[in-house]
Order: C-alpha cells, then structure tokens, then sequence
C-alpha cells in the first residue's frame, strides 16, 4: 500500500476557525512547543501561545485557555499571564491515538480566539462503526434495482454557462423510477476528440449548482451532480426556502427507517450520474469522482460501488465514523449520535449501512484524500478513520491549521493529480 503524507507548513496559513474576527491589528496563534504537530501516544505536550499587536508581542494580558480530545468537552481549563507576548501552557497527553486541541482566547475589549490542534500516532486510528454482515449484498442489490429504469436524459444547452473552450448543459436522469429524476450540470470540451470525465459531489445544503467548465476546458468531461432532484435554474428564493424549510434537516431525516433515510436514493443517483456519463459519445472511458465534505462523503461511496472509478478525490469527507460519540470521541458530520435518544441499537444499525467508514473498506480506485486538523465540522478523527481504513493507494494532504475549507496549496495538488490521473498531464 502507497502511503504518502504531505504536511502544509504552519506559516503558509494563518486563517482563524472563528470567522469574522479582526487580523489586522491583534493576532493569535497556537502552536505546538515541540514544533511538531504530530505526537507519540503517551508523549506529553505543550503548546505555545502568542499575541500579537500590528506583529509585535504585546507586553502584557491574560489568555483563557481550554483543551481537550477533537470535538469533546475540555478536560483542561484555566488562565495564565502572557509575558513578552507569549504563554506556554501544558497539555497533557492522550492514551490513545487521536487529537488534542487548545482553544485560546485573548480579551482585551474584543475577545480574539485561535487554536491549536496536535496529533497523536493519527495514523493509528481505528474506526469504531461496525460493518454490518450484509453490507455490500445491500448497497449491490440496491445498486442492480436503480440500474433497472432506464436513465432516459434529458439535456439542455445553457449558452450564457458556456465559455470559449466548453459547453455548458443542465442534464436530468431517472434513478429507481421514472418519477425520480436527479439534475446536475454539465461541462463538455468544445473541441471534438474523447476525452476522460469526472464527476463531482456537493456540499452540503440547498442551492444552485453551477457548471464546471473550468475542467473542461483543461480537457476533462465535467458533471456537478446535485442530490435533491431540483434544477439549477430556479429563483434564488426557493433553494433559500427549501433549505430553511421543507429541507432544513435532510441529512437527519427518517433515522428509523433505512429504507427511507434520505441519502439512501442520493448515494443511488450518485452511482447513476457515472452511469450517465459512461453513454457520452465523447466519454473515453477514464472515471474519477471528487468532493469535499458531504460531496467527499458521496465520492467515497460512489467509488465504493461503481467498478469503473479510477480516482477518488475526497477532502475532509461528512458521514464519517458516525459511531465515535457513543464510544466517547468525535463523530461525523451531522453529528447523529451526539445525541444520546439517536443512540438507539435500530439507528445505530441503520446508520452502519450509509458511514464512509464502510464505503471506504471496499474502495478499490487510487485516491487522494485531504484534511485540517482544526476542522470543527468533520473532524480530523473521523477523517482519519476513514483514510486508514482504506486498502487502495492513497496519498494524504494534512493542513494542520486549516478548519473547514480547501487551501489554495491543497486544491492545486489535488487538481494536479486528478488530471495526472485521468491522462491530462
């Protein structure tokens, strides 16, 4: 098995998990004393604060300081007089492999607060969501169901989505039945020849999904799948309404029934839309799959059922080791089972057959796979559960002070070597 990590230095980004918070005058980092963002279990650590006024320390003040394991409550808090600038305080450590975070907040009028997030041997980390027995007679019986309607698409040019190198189309299809349609957007090289496709997953929410012709004009077939069977041309005041409405709780919608959980007829239409474009006449026959969070999520499990992928791209992916709250560390986004009424044995069960952890165990498609460890909404742990759970080649990009959101950095290697993938470089 190909292993490869990649740490992103810690001065490339300095970007606060806190949104909004002023950075032009005060700043504050939290940083490990160590210099190294990685630990051995049972390795005691300390991380190192610093304020800063216009970059230069400030000469005095107090931080307000909270630690404890990813997404749990502080097992360590306290306060502590900053000197020249700088406060070092202790960690601690964990027994088991996963992640310790600082939270440290500066207040002097305005409260300014930043984190800091170590690994401890994150490599190790197991997945505690079980597989259930059936797993894969399900998802392939559910899979050979939906292929049984035809697709039956349709297609329409939207000339002002189109560019000088690409065409752009809004396409629907059926899955499962002919009343259940699917819509995405799709990108297409103008020039004539064949050419390899990828197709990509959303994030999270309710809105419209816009072409993707930035990879078709690099040479790529491009389709942006949307998972809620609406089109991408409506009033921006309906995706607003259905997403604060009829919408608003779609990822915990029907825990008790499998049957009717909401993700179970999106992972279908997402087997479907690689169906889709494998019947493009300019379709050569290279397949890849990308998408962050959610859409990283869908990736994973696209990849999982459909033999043609042959590259994944996944950053930081949602649905992940749901199980972790009830097995006291973090789980995946939408947290379920941070609730204790969800930790029922019939939702846990239900919840089994649509974890990335689970999807990941049969992934056989190279990938590549990216995470933050001061990712808030799905969680370093949970993505590492996922990643080392995965038997295929893989390569990790780690940003240790990244939150929620792709880098720069990291898009440009992950593009790189999806293109290199697909035959494009």
């Amino acid at each position: 098995m190909k292993f490869a990590l990649m740490i992103l230095a810690a001065f490339v980004l300095h970007a606060s998990a806190f949104a909004g918070r002023p950075t032009d005058v005060y700043d504050i980092k939290v940083s490990p004393s160590s210099g190294s963002w990685t630990a051995a279990v049972g390795e005691k650590v300390k991380f190192d604060i610093v304020v800063t006024e216009s970059n230069v320390p400030v000469k005095a003040g107090v931080i307000k300081y909270e630690i404890g394991a990813d997404l749990m409550e502080p097992a360590i808090s306290g306060e502590t007089k900053l000197k020249n600038g700088r406060a070092v305080v202790d960690g601690g450590t964990m027994k088991v492999p996963g992640f310790l975070r600082c939270k440290a907040t500066y207040d002097n009028g305005t409260k300014y607060t930043a984190m800091g997030t170590i690994g401890f041997e994150p490599e190790k980390i197991k997945a505690v969501t079980e597989f259930p027995s059936d797993f894969e007679q399900y998802w392939k019986s559910n899979v050979e169901q939906a292929r049984k309607t035809e697709l039956t698409p349709r297609v329409t040019l939207i000339p002002e989505k189109c560019t000088d190198k690409a065409l752009a189309y809004q396409v629907s299809f059926c899955c499962g039945s002919p009343q259940r349609r699917f819509y995405a957007m799709l990108a297409v090289p103008k020039a004539a020849g064949q050419y390899p496709a990828v197709v990509r997953f959303p994030g999270a929410g309710v809105y419209a999904i816009d072409a993707p012709t930035g990879l078709a004009e690099q040479g790529v077939i491009a389709m942006a799948f949307g998972i809620h069977g609406i089109p991408n041309n409506l009033d921006a005041g309906i995706y607003r309404d259905l997403d604060g409405g009829a919408l608003r709780a779609y990822p915990t919608m029907n825990l008790h029934d499998r049957e009717q959980y909401y993700y179970k007829n999106v992972i279908l239409g997402a087997v479907r839309a690689l169906d889709y474009v494998q019947t493009l006449p300019e379709f050569n026959g290279k397949l890849a799959v990308f998408g962050g969070s959610q859409g990283g999520f869908l990736a994973i499990a696209a990849a999982a059922l459909h033999d043609d992928v042959q590259f994944v791209v996944a950053n930081f992916p949602a649905m992940s080791d749901l199980a972790g709250y009830a097995h006291g560390r973090a789980g995946g986004w939408p947290h379920i089972f941070k609730s204790e009424a969800n930790r029922t044995a019939e939702i846990m069960n239900n919840m089994s057959y649509f974890d990335t952890v689970n999807f990941a165990r049969l992934v056989k498609a190279p990938g590549y796979y990216a995470l933050g460890f001061n990712d808030l909404t799905c969680a370093p742990t949970t993505t590492y559960a996922v990643y080392n759970a995965i038997a295929a080649p893989k390569t990790l990009y780690v940003a240790p002070l990244a939150g929620h959101y792709t880098l720069s950095e990291q898009s440009a290697a992950e593009n790189a070597a999806l293109l290199e993938a697909l035959g494009c470089k």
